[in-house]
């Protein structure tokens, strides 16, 4: 039998050894949670980015021209005599997009050429009498033969010169037909025209043309970003106006080599507002559907998030 003084010592080393594993218990917990909130805080004060937010606009992946007009002798422009496009229209390689009324001056041109080519053949049939009779004198030994081989050289300057007259006018005529129209470079489509008939050409270009066939996004990428940018990388383009309901889709395509101010300011609050900012540019191609989507969408301005992880 058990005595009841050794049972309760034995019960009260149990419900201590209970209290203190239960304590033990308690304190772990507690640093677990606190561990577990510390984590949490971090995480708040540290978010992982997963993306990249950038500014830009649409353009076709090609060459943009500005075709400018033609400049006459004395430094002014011709006035535009017919413009034959409109802004969206597609148009083929040498087509006449407009013509300029610089007839008057092509005209002044070429009279004064014609004069000098007649003023020449008055003077080569003039020197040709006086040779073939300085020939019969020779023959005869009443003029000497320097002064006729000197004559006959003259005679070969005077024709080479005409050579050139002529070669001068015919230059004159083709580059009059070349000054009297714009004529698209490529096939493309009219993306702008920034001129009207009665206007003087200006160097800024009359018309702008370009290969909408494949379209890009170019997008201005905060340089603090742009470490996590790379080659592939997926992209989600939307309009910042509206411009356009659906989302665009693409991949980046290259990235610039060096930073410059934002040119771009807009709504985006990812993109921060200040014009200080350096930004690298990044293209975009944008993938056959979306390409197609905007064809009628250059310049348009667009909110870019890039895909990073």
């Amino acid at each position: 039998m058990i005595n009841p003084s050794r049972a309760l010592l034995i019960l009260l080393v149990a419900l201590g050894f209970g209290a203190a594993f239960w304590a033990g218990q308690n304190t772990r917990s507690s640093l677990l949670e606190k561990s577990q909130s510390e984590a949490k805080s971090t995480i708040r004060q540290n978010p992982i980015t997963s993306s990249v937010s950038a500014l830009g606009t649409l353009e076709p992946s090609g060459d943009v021209y500005a075709l400018a007009g033609p400049m006459t002798q004395l430094g002014g422009a011709p006035r535009i005599k017919s413009i034959n496009v409109s802004e969206g229209d597609r148009v083929a390689r040498n087509q006449v997009l407009a013509t300029f009324d610089n007839s008057s001056q092509a005209l002044a041109e070429q009279s004064r050429i014609l004069a000098n080519i007649e003023s020449k053949k008055s003077e080569i049939r003039i020197l040709k009498q006086q040779t073939k009779r300085f020939e019969q004198l020779t023959a005869t030994g009443s003029f000497p033969v320097a002064e006729l081989e000197e004559k006959t050289v003259r005679l070969a300057g005077f024709q080479s010169q005409l050579q050139e007259l002529l070669g001068t006018l015919k230059t004159s005529n083709e580059r009059t037909i070349s000054d009297t129209v714009i004529r698209s470079p490529i096939n493309g489509v009219v993306l702008k025209v920034n001129a009207r008939v009665g206007e003087r050409a200006q160097e800024s270009g009359v018309i702008e043309i370009g290969n909408t066939n494949q379209m890009q996004a170019v997008i201005e990428v905060d340089e603090t970003d742009i470490r996590s940018i790379r080659i592939g990388q997926p992209v989600k383009i939307t309009s910042e106006n509206g411009a356009f309901s659906t989302i665009l889709n693409g991949t980046v395509s290259s990235i610039g080599l060096k930073a410059t101010a934002r040119q771009k300011v807009g709504q985006d609050p990812n993109v921060a507002p200040d014009s200080e900012v350096r930004v690298i540019a990044v293209r975009v191609n944008l993938d056959f559907k979306s390409s197609w989507q905007a064809t009628t969408l250059t310049g348009v301005k667009i909110m870019a998030v890039i895909k990073i992880s």
